[in-house]
């Protein structure tokens, strides 16, 4: 008898540490999604920002995701908020574009049982969140799932910046969020690894020939691709040389999703997976976490 209690044991725990290892372990990855719908229309400055997006289903594999949460530049919110609907339409947030990219579509799955557990977790945390299951999915997420995942069959969770733009709260909101990749749920931040529409607005890609945020996109390397005590470094982001010429204070809120990933990063390094040239002028650069 004891006996075959002793093969039932070993049997039972072969099967579950069986079925853990068909577990993937997603990654947290920024994105930077470009400008309005542009990368889906291949305008010719967003072409290679386009690709780079294309490209992310090298580096994940979807096929093995249970979700994606996407942490997004384009929803500011006194309080963590959290898309909890079965189904979410799309918000067109941009202006003046063709008429095309107010057609698009991107049917994807809502996942109204992860946005309750993530609410759960950040309550745990003592982060304010609540859920919402009617707004829609902001361009932040639409576009930069277009090209990742055309097939819309990943189940989806947005999930809002704060309106503070507190590097540390984004940080912490990062490392609530890490328990979820053990689930085979990736966390995508959307946004911009440089941000400032007044030196966009006033770029001359034509002639221009010198990288205006070398500085800036160095210190992001060195803090992503550093261990978790060095990564800490990306709180101070400001007092770097470049960072408010980079992101303006007040002007931050593409930067805050990185600071999310980085929090979500568990303890390994980070790697870059993109770099591009924006405009002639402005470098931006992708990072992932894919460790524990």
């Amino acid at each position: 008898m004891y006996k075959l209690i002793f093969i039932l044991n070993i049997a039972l725990t072969l099967i579950t540490h069986s079925k853990m290892a068909d577990v993937y372990f997603a990654p947290s990855v920024f994105l930077n999604h470009g400008g309005g719908p542009y990368p889906v229309l291949r305008e010719k400055y967003n072409v290679e920002i386009g690709d780079g997006l294309k490209n992310v289903s090298n580096y994940v594999d979807l096929g093995r995701l249970k979700a994606i949460v996407i942490v997004t530049a384009h929803r500011e919110e006194n309080v963590v908020t959290i898309s909890s609907g079965e189904r979410h339409p799309l918000m067109y947030d941009y202006y003046n574009f063709p008429p095309e990219s107010y057609e698009f579509k991107y049917d994807a799955p809502g996942d109204p049982v992860l946005a309750g557990r993530i609410h759960d977790a950040f309550k745990n945390a003592d982060i304010p969140s609540a859920l919402d299951d009617k707004r829609g999915w902001d361009h932040g997420v639409f576009i930069p799932m277009m090209l990742i995942n055309p097939k819309a069959d990943i189940p989806i969770v947005q999930i809002s910046i704060l309106q503070n733009q507190n590097a540390a709260q984004h940080y912490n909101i990062g490392k609530v969020l890490y328990q979820f990749r053990k689930e085979g749920v990736a966390i995508f931040g959307s946004g911009l690894s440089y941000h400032n529409m007044k030196e966009f607005d006033n770029a001359r890609p034509v002639t221009e020939k010198e990288i205006a945020n070398e500085d800036f996109d160095n210190f992001l390397n060195d803090v992503c691709t550093g261990d978790e005590e060095n990564r800490k470094k990306i709180l101070l982001w400001d007092q770097q040389k470049g960072g408010l010429e980079s992101h303006p204070l007040g002007e931050a809120d593409h930067l805050m999703p990185l600071i999310v990933n980085a929090g979500a990063g568990g303890t390994r390094p980070g790697k870059k997976m993109y770099e591009s040239v924006f405009l002639g002028k402005f470098k931006l650069s992708g990072f992932m976490w894919d460790g524990e």
